[in-house]
């Protein structure tokens, strides 16, 4: 798989705490709020959930296609070279893959308890907070209120910085040439 490449990296994102503990899988309190965007589905993420709507359909509630707000736009900045992006639900204001009457993501649910490919989870959804435009990965600002890199860390626990704590996907999903 090709990777996303990035020439440059924020220094804010080496010093901002990161997702300590279980990460943002193990969020207890963040409200899903980085769900009420919607996301951008690269081509690699887009045949998996094709090939896997017979899981993630029930779900959602919805048919795959009804999930996105755009057609197919060809851009550089993503693996495979194009993407999609996703709708939002007008009845939670949640992006379409978000579980229908509870917390968190279809795609990540089958990921994490399904065995399905990681893959099948958007690339802006693994490194959350984190984001990239043309080269440049930096930290999506403002930070939501409920995110797990902005809860108080636990007495007596050394947070790494959120570069650290997303490295795993950082190094999965780009190429990353760092000074």
């Amino acid at each position: 798989m090709k990777k996303i490449r990035i020439t440059c990296v924020d220094p804010k994102t080496k010093t901002q705490k990161g997702l300590f503990g279980d990460g943002c899988y193990g969020a207890v309190n963040c409200k899903d709020e980085c769900c009420e965007y919607g996301c951008d589905v690269d081509l690699a993420t887009l045949k998996l959930i094709d090939k896997h709507k017979e899981l993630i359909e029930p779900l959602i509630g919805a048919k795959i296609e009804d999930c996105f707000s755009t057609g197919l736009k060809e851009d550089d900045d993503y693996i495979g070279g194009a993407y999609r992006e996703t709708a939002v639900r007008k009845s939670d204001k949640r992006c379409a893959f978000h579980l229908i009457g509870k917390r968190g993501c279809s795609l990540f649910y089958l990921w994490s308890a399904k065995g399905l490919p990681k893959r099948i989870v958007p690339t802006i959804c693994r490194v959350f907070p984190l984001t990239w435009h043309r080269g440049e990965l930096f930290i999506d600002t403002p930070i939501r209120k409920f995110c797990k890199c902005k809860e108080k860390t636990p007495r007596g626990e050394k947070v790494p910085s959120l570069f650290d704590t997303q490295k795993k996907e950082l190094r999965a999903l780009f190429d990353i040439k760092e000074d």
